[in-house]
């Protein structure tokens, strides 16, 4: 879970990361929770763009991963130890 004490320096910044949690969680009732907060700060139009990117990372993800996409020598030193013990390394003929 990140901080959403923090501030991120983006309106409502607290509200999206909320949002963003919720649906990377799958809870329903979170997703509407937040859904709805947004709403009440930002109107519905952010709403939807904000889940509209969300949804794109999310898409880039999936395709980079099955495309094998390298992460590159910094961000793999950075992950290094949470993917080694998430054991999600790729195999050594990938």
């Amino acid at each position: 879970m990140l901080d959403g004490n923090l501030d991120s320096g983006v309106e409502c910044g607290a509200e999206l990361l909320e949002l963003c949690e919720a649906l990377v969680g799958g809870d329903a009732g979170a997703i509407t929770k937040t859904s709805t907060n947004v709403i009440k700060s930002m109107g519905s139009e952010a709403l939807v763009d904000a889940v509209g990117v969300y949804s794109n990372f999310e898409r880039m993800v999936r395709i980079a991963d099955a495309t094998g996409v390298e992460l590159g020598e910094t961000l793999a030193e950075l992950s290094a130890d949470i993917r080694s013990e998430l054991k999600v390394e790729r195999p050594a003929n990938w």
